[in-house]
């Protein structure tokens, strides 16, 4: 009877060097003993790690192919509304982190590597916690599963209004610029160039681009796209910043001819898109990626900023 021995199988040159090593150490009956590199925490997810998230939360069952579909749109909104988030289908900076902190918290109850990234260790682990708990075994976390775990699943949505310490016409901070757009986005407000709708203070704006923007950067009125630029100044595309604003205004703008986005930062290094929010025809108050400097046929959009934000 000989003795068993113990190897410790690091980093391979070539996968088929530690296949041939493997398969003459199992002949001579040595125990191998091999150690998988730990998972490290994800900060923002490609799209195949968020189908892959959202596939094991059950709000997707498409494909885990990559590829940012309607179906993968239709998950990202589902996510949302459970949220508490802008349901534009988008997984930008503020949909992400939540997506990555509901899987975390799932792993941490099932035992597995809290990475953000619902793998198949993660499927693994909840199959086992759902036969403990005599849930279906599926391995994904349903509302069942996320019940038995103590996640909340869907949150309370009651809108409230944000707060802030601007007054009408006075200075205001990015923060609260967006704080104000959300109030409409939230709500999906209609798009009209002759009815007005209240800020979260009652004060009526009207429900158009520039009022929209008027309303976020709290005005004393709903100004036009003509007009924008009386109580702002041109910058820069580096000097872009949450709470500026993408203008097709000035002389000739009037009506139809002109419209205006708020920037809400940028969707990618490349600087080529930009998460928006803007009150936009038929979709109303959206939040919304667009490319930079907006949607191809539209004419010169240019940045401006409010002369009176802070921060």
């Amino acid at each position: 009877m000989g003795s068993t021995m113990h190897v410790r199988v690091g980093a391979p040159r070539s996968a088929r060097l530690v296949s041939a090593l493997l398969a003459a150490l199992a002949l001579v009956g040595v125990t191998v003993m091999t150690h998988q590199t730990p998972a490290h925490a994800v900060s923002s997810l490609t799209t195949k790690q968020l189908q892959e998230d959202l596939w094991g939360m059950l709000y997707y069952s498409g494909s885990i192919d990559g590829s940012y579909g309607p179906a993968t749109t239709a998950a990202v909104k589902a996510f949302q509304k459970d949220n508490c988030l802008a349901q534009d289908g988008s997984a930008g900076p503020l949909t992400q982190p939540k997506v990555i902190a509901k899987v975390k918290a799932v792993q941490a109850k099932a035992g597995a590597s809290a990475d953000g990234v619902y793998g198949p260790l993660t499927t693994s682990k909840v199959k086992a916690y759902q036969k403990a708990h005599g849930i279906p075994t599926g391995g994904q976390a349903g509302p069942q599963t996320m019940k038995a775990m103590g996640i909340t699943r869907v949150l309370s949505c009651s809108p409230k209004p944000p707060t802030g310490g601007s007054t009408v016409g006075g200075t205001i901070s990015r923060t609260e610029v967006l704080a104000r757009a959300k109030y409409w986005t939230d709500r999906r407000v209609p798009y009209s160039m002759s009815r007005y709708t209240g800020d979260p203070q009652g004060r009526q704006y009207r429900t158009d681009c520039s009022g929209f923007v008027s309303m976020a950067w709290h005005l004393s009125s709903s100004l036009s796209t003509v007009t924008l630029p009386n109580v702002s100044h041109r910058i820069g595309k580096s000097d872009l910043r949450p709470g500026d604003i993408l203008l097709k205004g000035g002389p000739g703008s009037a009506g139809a001819s002109g419209h205006v986005v708020i920037f809400r930062g940028w969707a990618n290094s490349a600087h080529t898109s930009y998460y928006a929010s803007e009150e936009s025809g038929s979709h109303g108050a959206i939040a919304r990626t667009i490319p930079y400097p907006y949607f191809s046929g539209y004419g010169t959009f240019v940045p401006y900023r409010y002369d009176k934000i802070t921060g």
